[in-house]
């Protein structure tokens, strides 16, 4: 969004903010009815004339009773309700109310068409629903039985105002923004107009109560609904409804500075709970693009952190709602969507998605495990089959492939250290690598601990690792990396292709005599149990070939669960020659 649009936004909320004072102006000589009939009886004429000067068709004769419905819904219903609630409750309290607009859409959603919530937006309900609760019960007027009544009608108007955008969506969207503003107001008036003579006062109000009216039906309906449609078509109706977090405190503001109202602690209270609710409510869950800092929250730090602290039953509860429920690590399971047909075109999507969100979770659960709940982990959660003997030096290759984090505690119980060559710590330069530090620290730290040795990075890697082969000791690294990310690759057969990654690792073994074994950790859907299963590579059939065996190994894994495989987003880039080989 840029700086005018939100400007626009600005403007908006202050334009509809005022909309309460001025009603706390008129509403006591007018009446709820009148009122609203004259508001927006001077509005649609008004509208009326624009639109016949700007020659839009209203398409009346079709559209008329559509124009009737979403009149009675979007304006003369929740403007009668505005007008009695203005009578008996302030300006500010009116517009905390109206901010729950976006509450009632989330529950109609729900409710009708069966979209889930989810824990966030049901948290936000609660907290939007207790904010109304601190308005009633504890602001500084008597809670008498009318000040009740007003404040669910205002509440009962931003209900109307979330049903009324399914209607106009559904029936009105092929207008112009204008034309199906003008025909909502023409409704609006035709339901308004006999009971706001009926419900006339019997006294002329006053110039200022005229001219609050006046100022409603020019500048919060007819410049407010034009400013509204123009902002959908520009920025998108997600962010232009984002205007009603603005009334409150413009709301509070105007009748702070016209009427003099005075902005309490409850106001605040109950503003701040129910500005939260609503935001938490109306957050979208993107569908596509990178992971937000919400997202990585949520799944890498929330559920993980509440899975590792819970017993087998929460534990079964969490790792069903990543199996099924296609918003957590959205952005890993869309690039495993987008590539994994290329490679298996049979595949079972929705299972791959399922196991790759599954070791995502378990991946980082791990982590908090290790650093918390380590021994009572090993004991009761991981199986090991195959162990490798402690005597020789050996290189062991892992891929990017299942769950391999409780590898380096099972090697070093061994009483024999493991050297782990891993990528080093990013440089913190935007804010949300300063965000991510302490977690990242953390896995670095426990990677670490659980190796017994220090971490070797990738600068110098060769060598270091090469001195830990020749002293005996045993050493841990990746071969499955693409050409990109890695300085020397060869080519390999790999899924009917030819793929390059890096073999380095299996020349050290070979020139030092070393053992040369790899690994596969794997999580059983339905125990949870996680399984290291270690695998021998025969060394004696020179490089090239146990090169290729171990490309062969991770191809059989891959297709026999190709969910657990991590590398999915950069498939293409394994069969891309590198430069030295061109």
């Amino acid at each position: 969004m840029n700086a005018r649009s939100f400007a626009q936004i600005v403007l908006l909320g202050a334009l509809w903010g005022a909309a309460f004072m001025f009603m706390r102006v008129a509403a006591p000589e007018f009446g709820a009815f009148s009122m609203a009939a004259a508001r927006v009886g001077l509005a649609c004429v008004i509208m009326l004339l624009l639109v016949a000067a700007l020659r839009q068709s209203l398409e009346f004769r079709k559209r008329w009773k559509t124009y009737l419905a979403v009149g009675a819904v979007n304006t003369a219903i929740p403007f009668v309700a505005y007008s009695f609630a203005a009578i008996h409750i302030s300006a500010g309290y009116s517009a905390i109310a109206n901010s729950m607009t976006p509450v009632w859409s989330a529950l109609i959603m729900w409710l009708w068409f069966k979209e889930p919530l989810g824990a966030l937006k049901w948290l936000g309900i609660m907290f939007a629903f207790a904010g109304v609760l601190v308005l009633v019960g504890l602001q500084p007027v008597a809670l008498t039985p009318m000040v009740i009544l007003a404040m669910l009608a205002a509440v009962l108007a931003a209900g109307m105002y979330a049903a009324a955008s399914f209607l106009i969506r559904r029936y009105l969207s092929e207008l112009s923004g204008l034309a199906a503003a003008t025909g909502m107001v023409w409704g609006a008036t035709m339901w308004l107009l006999l009971p706001g003579l009926f419900f006339a006062p019997p006294a002329l109000p006053s110039v200022a109560a005229w001219s609050a009216v006046l100022a409603m039906s020019v500048f919060c309906t007819v410049a407010g609904y034009a400013l509204f449609f123009h902002l959908i078509k520009t920025v998108g109706p997600q962010r232009a409804s984002s205007v009603a977090f603005l009334f409150p405190a413009f709301a509070a503001f105007w009748g702070w500075l016209i009427l003099s109202e005075p902005i309490t602690a409850n106001m605040i209270a109950g503003m701040i709970a129910v500005l939260a609710g609503t935001a938490l409510v109306s957050m979208d869950t993107p569908t596509s693009g990178i992971t937000t800092t919400r997202e990585r929250l949520r799944d890498w730090i929330f559920w993980p952190l509440l899975y590792a602290f819970s017993g087998e039953a929460g534990r079964q509860r969490i790792a069903h709602r990543f199996m099924t429920d296609s918003r957590h690590f959205r952005e890993e399971t869309q690039a495993l969507c987008a590539n994994i047909r290329s490679e298996l075109p049979n595949v079972d999507i929705d299972a791959a998605c399922a196991d790759q969100r599954l070791m995502r979770l378990t991946d980082r659960v791990d982590c908090f495990l290790s650093a918390f709940r380590q021994q009572r982990t090993m004991a009761h959660d991981i199986k090991v089959t195959d162990l490798l003997p402690v005597g020789p030096s050996a290189m062991i290759l892992f891929a990017h492939f299942g769950n391999g984090w409780w590898t380096l505690p099972v090697l070093a119980q061994q009483g024999k250290p493991v050297a782990l060559i891993s990528a080093p710590l990013p440089k913190l330069v935007k804010w949300r690598d300063i965000l991510w530090s302490p977690y990242m620290q953390l896995r670095w730290r426990e990677m670490n601990r659980l190796g017994g040795m220090p971490l070797i990075t990738m600068r110098g890697a060769s060598m270091l690792m090469r001195n830990v082969l020749v002293g005996g000791g045993r050493g841990l690294a990746a071969i499955d990396i693409p050409p990109v990310l890695a300085k020397w690759c060869s080519p390999v057969p790999f899924f009917g292709r030819t793929a390059y990654m890096p073999r380095r690792a299996i020349e050290l073994a070979h020139e030092t005599g070393s053992g040369l074994w790899m690994f596969f950790g794997e999580i059983d859907r339905v125990t949870l149990k996680q399984h290291i299963r270690f695998e021998t590579i025969d060394l004696t059939q020179g490089v090239d070939a146990a090169f290729a065996d171990y490309a062969a190994r991770l191809e059989a894994a891959i297709r026999r669960r190709p969910g657990l495989w991590q590398a999915w987003g950069d498939v293409s880039l394994y069969f891309l020659k590198p430069v030295q080989l061109a």
